[in-house]
C-alpha cells in the first residue's frame, strides 16, 4: 500500500496545477471576450557580458563552492560503498550504481573547476541526476534522492551569475 503522506502530497500538487490552469484559462477567455489585448511588457536590454577580469574574479570567489559539491559527491561515494558492502545482494546493486555515478560526478565537478566549460557542467548534471532517478524509481530510497539534490542546488548558485561568460 502506498504511503498516505506521499499520495496526499502528489494529490495536492496535481490539484494546485489543475486549479492554476483552470484560473488561467478563465482569465484568458475573459480577456478574449472583452476584446482587451494584454499589455506587452518592454523587453529588458540584455545584460552585458562579463569582462574576462570580472569573470576570473567571480570564478575565484565561487569556484570553491563547486569543489565543495565535488567533495559532497565523494562523500556520497563513501556512503554508497559502505552501504553496498553492508546490504544484502538484492539491494546492494542500487548502492553500487550510486557509488559509480557519484564518483563520475565528483570527477566532472573537479574538471569544471579546472576547465570552466559548460559541457562539463552538463556531464556533472547527468552523472548526478541518474542516481536521483534510480532512487526515485526504487521503493524505499526516496530520501536518498533528496540528498542527491543538494549538490545540484549548490551548482546552480555557483554557476548562475557566471553562466553566460563560460566557454562552451
Amino acid at each position: 500500500m502506498p504511503d498516505l503522506k506521499f499520495v496526499a502530497l502528489v494529490f495536492g500538487i496535481i490539484l494546485i496545477i489543475v486549479l492554476g490552469v483552470r484560473q488561467g484559462l478563465k482569465k484568458a477567455k475573459k480577456l478574449q471576450e472583452s476584446g482587451v489585448k494584454p499589455v506587452k511588457q518592454k523587453e529588458l536590454p540584455p545584460k552585458p557580458k562579463m569582462t574576462e577580469e570580472q569573470f576570473n574574479k567571480s570564478w575565484k570567489n565561487l569556484s570553491y563552492l563547486l569543489l565543495l559539491a565535488a567533495v559532497g559527491s565523494l562523500y556520497m561515494v563513501y556512503m554508497a560503498v559502505r552501504s553496498g558492502l553492508a546490504s544484502p545482494p538484492g539491494i546492494a546493486w542500487v548502492y553500487w550504481i550510486d557509488a559509480s555515478f557519484s564518483l563520475l560526478a565528483a570527477i566532472a565537478g573537479i574538471l569544471i573547476f579546472f576547465l570552466r566549460r559548460k559541457t562539463m557542467v552538463f556531464l556533472y548534471f547527468g552523472f548526478t541526476i541518474i542516481p536521483i532517478l534510480l532512487f526515485m524509481s526504487v521503493k524505499g530510497f526516496k530520501i536518498n534522492a533528496l540528498i542527491h539534490l543538494f549538490p545540484l542546488v549548490l551548482l546552480y548558485f555557483v554557476l548562475k551569475p557566471i553562466w553566460d561568460s563560460m566557454k562552451n
